[in-house]
């Protein structure tokens, strides 16, 4: 290592910062030898109690990594390279079915507790029917588990195959009703099997309708639980979204419940009527279109001017959705789906009577700049972003009066690239996008 770097870093310590534990390689080093200093340095995680899932090998020479640009973050002159996740054994004991809002019962692996990171684990997502049959699962088999990215539970492999057992069941374990089992066709022609229960009135259904309509990207009711929810539910309180607004009702007997009192009541009636003021996107996430998320909700809301009635009529009519960034058929027919309910007209209709919707207002950072690039482009961000969060780069790019994509077309002008870029990072460069780091689009921001 050259002199300037190591100054550099004992300046680093003596202003307090910590060095990361780093070796010095030479493009000459053997496969030997390469593989002892990765054992070292692991060795010195572990003994440092420092969380690791892998490695960045990069060239010392500082002129040669400024010259392959940089992201917000750091230069472009490294390779990542992730350890496999460790694998720990154990004894699958059962699935535990839950009923969600939509109807799917998602499966969860019950095994014996193992420790992994720190932290004991004996639950995972089992995903669908057919990454079950896959794994030829049984109880009494003997599983490895990891956790992904140090972070996720996961089920990777059973170690007694050839003893699958079928434990689908035949009715909902909350409403009784007859299951379903629904197959689609996924990439590769790959078919997934899931499982479902199609009673609307299913108590669990209806729960988790509460809690996505309440949870922050739709109403943001703050600080009402789903231990609340599901009471208020089961004492009849809890009908429809409508009931929500109209608690007072039920002054007297909430405050009369256990663990709740006048404070309690009057934190969560605050909070209800704070939702009162709401947005076009919050209101469209809420009412849980199938495929309709934030981003689908926000280009709506830019396309309609933030008009609830422009689009309801466009949903009635034939409009094409497939014309706005990011829209397939899939989408195109699901709003239309919807809006041809009569009970989901009745909801979107006179729900909006609770709400008083803002006026949707262009960011102030387009109208200063009369040279921003952006106005009327499609951009996508992909990757781990330094300053911005997912939702924050959306908004950044919506301020700006452009469009912000979930994938990556033909229509798109602008690919924004952070760490750990995967497929829109490659689709963009077959099809010839301009790809920019995060402070190439902050630069030209500001410019």
């Amino acid at each position: 290592m050259n002199d300037s770097r190591m100054c550099k870093l004992l300046s680093a310590k003596e202003f307090g910062f910590g060095i990361c534990p780093f070796v010095t390689i030479s493009p000459e080093i053997t496969e030997t030898e390469l593989e002892a200093q990765i054992k070292a340095l692991t060795e010195l995680a572990e003994l440092s109690d420092i969380p690791i899932d892998g490695m960045v090998v990069r060239f010392d020479e500082l002129s040669y990594s400024q010259s392959l640009g940089r992201t917000g973050h750091h230069y472009n002159d490294g390779i990542a390279y992730k350890f496999e996740d460790d694998m720990y054994e154990t004894i699958f004991r059962s699935i535990e079915w839950q009923t969600g809002r939509t109807g799917e019962i998602a499966p969860v692996a019950i095994f014996d507790t193992v420790e992994i990171d720190g932290c004991e684990v004996s639950r995972a997502s089992l995903h669908n029917l057919s990454f079950i049959k896959n794994l030829e699962l049984h109880p009494g088999c003997r599983i490895l588990v990891s956790k992904r990215n140090m972070i996720i539970p996961h089920v990777e492999e059973n170690l007694d195959r050839g003893k699958y057992q079928d434990m689908i069941p035949r009715t909902c374990p909350c409403c009784n009703q007859e299951t379903r089992i629904y197959s689609r066709t996924v990439e590769k022609d790959r078919i997934v099997e899931t499982l479902h229960c199609d009673k609307p009135e299913c108590p669990d259904r209806i729960l988790q309708q509460f809690v996505h309509f309440t949870e922050k990207k739709a109403m943001n009711i703050k600080g009402i639980s789903e231990a609340t929810l599901a009471r208020l539910i089961e004492l009849g309180y809890l009908k429809t979204f409508h009931d929500l607004y109209h608690l007072d009702r039920y002054r007297e007997e909430i405050i009369a419940l256990d663990g709740f009192g006048v404070k309690s009541y009057e934190k969560m009636q605050a909070a209800i009527n704070e939702s009162r003021n709401t947005t076009f996107s919050r209101y469209l996430v809420a009412m849980d279109i199938p495929m309709i998320g934030r981003t689908a909700s926000r280009e709506l809301e830019r396309h309609f001017n933030g008009s609830l009635r422009e689009f309801e009529l466009a949903a009635m009519d034939r409009f094409d959705f497939t014309c706005l960034q990011g829209f397939g058929e899939t989408m195109h027919d699901n709003i239309h789906e919807w809006f041809h309910d009569s009970d989901h007209i009745l909801l979107w209709r006179t729900l909006q009577k609770e709400f008083n919707f803002e006026e949707r207002k262009e960011d102030n950072t387009m109208t200063e700049n009369k040279n921003n690039p952006f106005a009327g482009c499609t951009i996508v961000a992909t990757g781990k972003l330094e300053h911005f969060t997912r939702d924050g780069i959306n908004s950044k790019i919506i301020s700006l009066g452009a469009t912000a994509g979930s994938s990556v077309t033909k229509k798109t002008d602008y690919l924004i690239c952070g760490e750990k870029a995967g497929s829109k990072l490659a689709k963009a460069q077959e099809l010839g996008i301009t790809i920019l780091t995060e402070q190439q689009f902050m630069d030209m921001i500001s410019a």
